[in-house]
C-alpha cells in the first residue's frame, strides 16, 4: 500500500476519531485505526464496545492495500510532521508502515487487519433527517443533565422522542431534567423513542461541523443507531429499558413565579456558589421576597456569603434550597436576557428562558438542616 494526502486534511479528518479510537476497552484491537483503500478515497475507521465510526479521507492512490494501526502514535507523529504531504507506504512483505514528510520518517508496527471489527451499516427502514445545528444544539442543552451513575443505566443517556413532526431530547439524573422540543421538516408515521448513551452524543456534538450547514440523518432499530452526515457514519448500541415519562415530573402548579435578568444572575450565583462547592450536597438557599431574592450558604468549617438579585416576583415570601451546581449549569446552557422561574414551596422548580420557549428545565430542592 502506498498513498499520498494533504498532511492538514489527513489530521482533520484523523481527529473526528480522536476519542473514539483512543479507547482502552476497544473491543479487538485497543486504540487502533482502519485505513483502507476504495475506489478514489481512502476510508477511515475507529470501533469499540459502544461507537463506531467511519470517515473518508482524500488520498492520492499509488498502491492499493489496507492496514490497521495505533491511533495515538499514527495521530502523534501526524502533527509532528514538518512537510505539507504525507507518504504512507507499507510493503506486503513487511509488518511496518513508513510514515514519511520532508525529510522526517518514522516506520510503525501495523495489526492484524483481520482482527479488527468493520462498522457496520444498519438498514434504513426508520430514519429522519434533521438540521445539524439543530441537533447540535438538542444534544448541547440536554446531554449536560444526564447521570453518569451506572448502576442506573437508562439515566446514563438521553432520551430521543418523536411523535409526528415534534423531535422532543431529555436528560435526567432524576434530581434535574432538561427537556428540548424542535419541529421537524416531516412527520413520522409512528411515534419513535430511544435512548442514546451519554457518550454517543457528546461524539456527535464534538464533530458535527459549526462552520457550514448539514444536514444529518438519523436511523434506528430496536438496538442500535446511526448518525450520518457528509462522509461520516457514527453508529451506537442503544441503551435497554424504559425511560420514565419525563412529561410526569414537570410540575403544572406553583405558588410562585420570578424573572431575573440572567447575566445578574449567574453573576451572583458564581460568588455564592464559589463558597457552596464544597459544602454539603452544594446547597444554596434562596430568600424569596418582593422585587429580590437573597442567595447564601454557610458552613461552620467553611464560611458564609450572601449576595442580593433583583426580580420580579409573584407570591409569598418563602425560603428553598437547591444544588448550586444544577442552577449554575442550566445558567451555562442558556442565552437570552431573562431567566422566568417557576416555583413550589416544597417542590421542583420549572426554570425557562426569553428566547427560547421549547426548552424546561425542571430541579428539584434540596433539604438541609439549616
Amino acid at each position: 500500500m502506498k498513498l499520498q494526502f494533504n498532511k492538514h486534511e489527513l489530521v482533520k479528518a484523523m481527529s473526528l476519531f480522536q476519542r473514539v479510537a483512543s479507547n482502552k476497552t476497544s473491543s479487538n484491537l485497543p486504540g487502533s485505526i482502519y485505513i483502507s483503500t476504495k475506489d478514489n478515497y481512502v476510508e477511515l475507521q475507529a470501533n469499540d464496545f459502544e461507537i463506531g465510526m467511519r470517515s473518508q479521507v482524500d488520498a492520492t492512490i499509488l498502491e492499493p492495500g489496507t492496514i490497521v494501526v495505533g491511533s495515538k502514535y499514527f495521530q502523534e507523529i501526524l502533527k509532528k510532521l514538518p512537510g505539507e504531504q504525507v507518504e504512507l507506504y507499507k510493503p506486503d512483505n513487511s509488518n511496518q508502515l513508513q510514515i514519511k514528510s520532508d525529510h522526517s520518517e518514522f516506520k510503525l508496527v501495523t495489526m492484524q487487519v483481520e482482527d479488527f471489527s468493520l462498522v457496520e451499516q444498519i438498514q434504513d427502514d426508520n430514519s429522519i433527517m434533521i438540521d445539524g445545528e439543530q441537533l447540535k444544539q438538542l444534544i448541547d442543552l440536554t446531554v449536560y443533565a444526564t447521570s453518569t451513575d451506572t448502576d442506573r443505566p437508562i439515566f446514563c443517556g438521553t432520551l430521543v422522542e418523536i411523535e409526528g413532526n415534534e423531535l422532543t431530547m431529555v436528560g435526567t439524573d432524576t434530581h434535574r431534567m432538561a427537556v428540548k422540543k424542535v419541529t421537524l421538516d416531516a412527520a413520522l408515521e409512528n411515534p419513535m423513542r430511544i435512548v442514546i448513551p451519554k457518550r454517543t452524543v457528546e461524539e456527535v456534538s464534538r464533530v458535527l461541523p459549526s462552520d457550514q450547514p448539514v444536514m444529518v440523518k438519523l436511523i434506528w432499530n430496536r438496538n442500535q443507531v446511526a448518525i450520518v452526515f457528509d462522509t461520516v457514519y457514527i453508529i451506537s448500541r442503544l441503551i435497554e429499558g424504559t425511560y420514565p415519562d419525563y412529561k410526569r415530573v414537570i410540575p403544572a402548579k406553583f405558588d410562585a413565579s420570578a424573572i431575573l435578568n440572567r447575566r445578574e444572575f449567574a453573576s451572583s450565583l458564581d460568588r455564592v456558589y464559589f463558597m457552596a462547592k464544597d459544602m454539603s450536597y452544594s446547597a444554596i438557599r434562596y430568600d424569596w421576597e418582593e422585587n429580590q431574592v437573597t442567595l447564601s450558604s454557610q458552613s461552620a468549617d467553611i464560611g458564609m456569603v450572601k449576595d442580593i438579585v433583583l426580580c420580579t416576583f409573584e407570591g409569598n415570601p418563602f425560603t428553598i434550597n437547591f444544588n448550586g451546581k444544577y442552577i449554575d449549569e442550566l445558567l451555562k446552557h442558556s442565552t437570552g436576557e431573562r431567566i422566568h422561574m417557576y416555583l413550589q414551596e416544597q417542590g421542583a422548580m420549572v426554570i425557562r428562558q426569553d428566547n427560547n420557549d421549547h426548552y424546561t428545565y425542571v430541579v428539584t430542592p434540596v433539604h438541609t438542616h439549616n
